[in-house]
């Protein structure tokens, strides 16, 4: 899931996944040089659940990039 200045968002979102009845999966999410709270919201996700996998890039490469 590419993921930019979704702040707002963004718990609700990544939760929204996590709380699937499938738990056997590994949720890749690529920070694509956010310049607000997502990247320390994204770290939190990932130091908390093994399934969430970050891709953190200090410069926006684009959503295709990602």
């Amino acid at each position: 899931m590419p993921v930019l200045n979704g702040e707002a968002y963004l718990h609700i979102a990544v939760q929204s996944i996590l709380n699937q009845s499938f738990a056997d999966f590994e949720f890749i999410i690529i920070d694509d040089g956010s310049t607000d709270q997502s990247r320390k919201i994204l770290e939190d996700f990932a130091a908390a659940d093994s399934r969430v996998r970050l891709i953190l890039r200090d410069t926006r490469m684009g959503i295709p990039s990602a």
